[in-house]
């Protein structure tokens, strides 16, 4: 009875064991382990933006150096539709005072 006992105690010791898998903050959310792991460019780039904030630097992703400032006719289709890209997602001082640009 006591060797049963031991056994079975030793095997739910060793079942409830933690996996240590080695994988620290700095790596799971580095660009190239969350394109591994199948998450969207957006999602990638928004990650790296919050890292970049919390640790005070300015973040200049490639899509940002490449844009120009869109023609008058661009803008007022950004204005008309609000899904269109105008490259201020992420890249404005949030305001707690409502403005004419939150429309």
């Amino acid at each position: 009875m006591k060797r049963k006992f031991l056994l079975s105690s030793l095997i739910a010791f060793l079942v409830t064991l933690p996996s240590v898998a080695g994988v620290t903050v700095t790596e799971s959310t580095e660009a190239k382990y969350l394109n591994n792991y199948g998450y969207s460019h957006a999602t990638i780039e928004m990650v790296q933006r919050s890292k970049a904030k919390a640790n005070g630097e300015v973040y200049v992703s490639a899509s940002q150096e490449q844009t120009e400032k869109p023609s008058w006719i661009k803008r007022v289709f950004i204005y008309l539709d609000p899904a269109l890209d105008n490259g201020s997602f992420l890249n404005h001082d949030t305001k707690t005072i409502p403005g004419f640009h939150d429309l």
